[in-house]
């Protein structure tokens, strides 16, 4: 029986071990696990954690499926250091842990930027979003604002996350600047006109957005924070600083045990570590060839090919030479209060510039409804797309865009007329209506049909169909259609009170 020890017990901690123990139970390996997580939680889904800012989820509904039964796991107890020439891991508590395979998953911490007053400021007035600990200090502080004396905070950061953050906020009563270096909000995922019309929807919620800026100085008083200056020299008050500028990867541990160290863990093909074939790194703090995406789909993949690996030698997905693997498709939809945003594809390019590549770009703009839409086609598909405040359009398009759906001669009627929904219903359908092959959650791949055949084999909660299907331990927006699948089983094939037990 191997013997295996994992450092961090966050998303992709704990998918690993879901992953191996289900690969073990197919091919009747046997693997002793023990777990070493230094929050003092069980496994919870941190890209939830700005929905409870928005007040739309509560903490306690963000832990995710407990580990398979014999897992060992030890929460609130960090790893102190690992001694690799005797393959043991030491705790924080002074415990020895012996392992034959060694997974480091120790995750990410916010980077924080080198701007003058901000480490010294950093405590109960300067904030990160990545544990739930963070969470709940920023809730106790938006917990201040009042409609007399709101709140007044600066998010550093108009990514994904922060925009997030900022409408998350907002939505308490704070009032909130946002601001961000880019030309505009999210300039890594959608492109200048659609960020435009977010700005502009961002304004019309009341957010201060302040693009093409930087904060050059955290300014405090008795040790508080009372604001900050930007680039061009203009001063905000602000109460607090949320920082939001990107990730670090953890590799301290990694690093002190003589483990070869780049930005994160460098790691081959297999996973394992440059020089020792029983250490393995996945997640944030992994630097594959493509170094670190920082991402929560690459770090599921590679526990599932770490899994697929210990068990069978080879890690799945693996293709032989002159395979083709099939291009990926990429779906966010963001979680912000009051600005319906949805990005298919990789970030679309300037349509002349697409023009030289082959591709095709329409734009449709209703200004005065905040609406928008920009989608790139090659040939007959759409390769990517931007939607702005239609939630509609937006199912539409993203059903023609997963489905490969051959598109009109002219891609302008996708956006004037919609496009067919066949194969997948948009997510505020009646659960009636939806096809059982229809996806409901993407980040995991889950049907209708996989849900129904989880209540039918006995999973009538949310909480009991994710620990059997996975459905909701993503990004989350599938579970208003997770729960409207159970209620209508639940009407039409409810519980025998007279055979229950």
């Amino acid at each position: 029986m191997k013997r295996v020890v994992v450092i961090g017990n966050g998303m992709v901690g704990s998918r690993f071990v879901d992953e191996l123990m289900r690969e073990a139970s197919r091919c009747d390996a046997k693997f002793d696990v023990t777990i070493l997580g230094d929050e003092p939680y069980e496994a919870y889904n941190r890209l939830m954690l700005s929905e409870v800012i928005a007040g739309r989820a509560e903490i306690g509904a963000l832990t995710l499926p407990a580990p398979p039964e014999g897992i060992v796991v030890h929460s609130g107890v960090a790893a102190q250091s690992i001694e690799r020439s005797r393959r043991i891991v030491i705790d924080a508590e002074g415990r020895a842990h012996p392992y034959d395979v060694l997974v480091l998953a120790t995750g990410a911490d916010a980077a924080l930027p080198a701007i003058p007053g901000l480490r010294a400021a950093r405590g109960r007035d300067v904030h990160t979003v990545r544990t739930i600990d963070d969470c709940r200090e920023l809730l106790a502080a938006a917990s201040m604002s009042t409609p007399e004396a709101p709140r007044r905070m600066a998010v550093l950061g108009g990514g994904l996350l922060g925009v997030e953050i900022a409408c998350g906020l907002r939505a308490r009563g704070v009032d909130v600047s946002l601001v961000h270096r880019g030309t505009h909000v999210m300039d890594r995922q959608i492109d200048a006109p659609s960020g435009v019309m977010a700005g502009a929807t961002l304004a019309d919620l009341g957010i201060d957005v302040r693009t093409g800026s930087g904060i050059t100085r955290v300014l405090r008083s008795k040790g508080r924070v009372t604001g900050v200056e930007l680039i061009d020299g203009t001063c905000l008050d602000v109460d607090d600083l949320v920082v939001n500028t990107g990730v670090r990867p953890r590799v301290d541990l990694a690093r002190a045990a003589g483990v070869p160290v780049d930005v994160g863990v460098l790691v081959d093909t297999r996973l394992r570590v440059l020089d020792d074939e029983s250490v393995a790194a996945i997640g944030d703090c992994a630097q594959t060839d493509v170094g670190c995406p920082g991402l929560i789909a690459p770090g599921w993949d590679q526990a599932a090919r770490l899994a697929h690996d210990l068990c069978h030698g080879t890690p799945v997905g693996s293709a032989e030479p002159g395979e083709h693997v099939a291009d990926e498709l990429s779906i966010v939809k963001l979680k912000a209060v009051g600005l319906e945003t949805v990005v298919l594809g990789d970030r679309i390019p300037d349509p002349f510039v697409a023009h030289e590549r082959g591709l095709r770009v329409v734009t449709l703009s209703d200004v005065g409804a905040r609406r928008s839409a920009t989608v790139a086609v090659d040939g007959d598909r759409i390769v990517a797309a931007v939607i702005i405040g239609s939630a509609r359009m937006a199912a539409d398009l993203t059903a023609t865009y997963e489905r490969r759906t051959p598109l009109p001669l002219d891609p302008a009627h996708l956006l004037v007329k919609g496009a067919s929904t066949s194969g997948l219903v948009p997510e505020t359908a009646s659960p009636t209506a939806l096809p059982s092959g229809a996806t409901v959650c993407r980040c995991n791949g889950v049907t209708k049909g996989d849900v129904v055949d989880a209540h039918v084999q006995g999973a009538r909660s949310v909480e009991a169909v994710a620990s059997e299907t996975r459905a909701t331990t993503g990004c989350g927006g599938c579970t208003s259609t997770v729960c409207g699948i159970l209620k209508w089983m639940d009407e039409v094939d409810p519980v025998d009170e007279k055979v229950a037990v």
